[in-house]
């Protein structure tokens, strides 16, 4: 535990080192400090400097000698908040230049990304959650996708996307209607932002897609466990043109609010 905060405080490995050694030790000299942990004296100064600039460690004289212990270890929590701070305002600055960073992507080469195993397709469906406000569309054989993902992980999914302001319109099966009692994060209307319609009853597949944006993420059956995510806009939109196609003479799915409005409750 200790080991990721102090990487998330961005402290150099032989900080750390002396920042344990004096939670174990207790009070010491630099020099002591070096023997310990087997580091140049002038090295443990450097490193003890950093500590103290941060308020995690202290100085102070004791018969002509140096001593250094542990300041307040309530600063820690402190210190994770301001680095949170610092999180939070270098993305709200990304975000602002991601409109003029997104004009260019026609110059942007096609690419393709290959994900294996059930960890890797998680993977895959992550990565759609860095968006917010956008809106999806989908061929998706739910039974096939729970079975792939796991359930538990597309009720997770589902909590992250509805919070992020993602929205989908899909397509199932016919033969795929959404068990909403069994499962009722697959909830459709506006407050599950989820619009689902059934294709024709010769249509059926095992493989979905999920399109957002100018990239395509595929996933495959459980017999198969591979993924895929294709970044181009000109197959984006083939793949749109597809599915509106499909779209069209498929069912509406009408919600059913007596067992999904549990799942809704559950976000606020």
């Amino acid at each position: 535990m200790l080991d990721k905060i102090f990487q998330e405080l961005s402290l150099p490995i032989n900080t750390q080192r002396v920042f344990k050694d004096l939670i174990e030790k207790g009070p010491s000299t630099a020099r002591q400090i070096a023997e310990r942990i087997g580091v140049p004296r002038p090295s443990v100064y450097d490193n003890l400097k950093i500590l103290i600039q941060k308020g995690l460690a202290t100085e102070r004289s004791e018969d002509n000698k140096k001593i250094f212990a542990i300041d307040d270890l309530g600063n820690i929590p402190n210190l994770l908040q301001s680095r949170i701070e610092s999180l939070r305002s270098e993305k709200e600055s990304f975000e602002k230049l991601l409109p003029t960073l997104l004009q260019h992507s026609d110059f942007i080469e096609p690419k393709i990304k290959f994900y294996s195993g059930k960890e890797g397709l998680q993977q895959v469906m992550n990565h759609i959650m860095w968006h917010r406000n956008i809106h999806t569309i989908l061929m998706w054989p739910m039974s096939e996708m729970a079975r792939v993902l796991g359930a538990d992980y597309l009720e997770e999914l589902n909590h992250k996307r509805i919070k992020r302001g993602i929205s989908i319109r899909g397509v199932y099966p016919n033969d795929a209607k959404p068990d909403f009692k069994k499962y009722p994060f697959l909830g459709v209307g506006g407050g599950h932002l989820r619009e689902i319609r059934l294709a024709p009853k010769d249509m059926n597949w095992q493989m979905g897609y999920w399109m957002y944006e100018d990239k395509v993420a595929f996933i495959s059956s459980s017999k198969e466990s591979f993924g895929f995510v294709v970044h181009s806009r000109d197959f984006a939109k083939l793949m749109k043109t597809q599915f509106e196609a499909i779209w069209d003479i498929s069912k509406p799915v009408k919600p059913e609010p007596r067992h999904t409005d549990v799942f809704l409750k559950d976000l606020k």
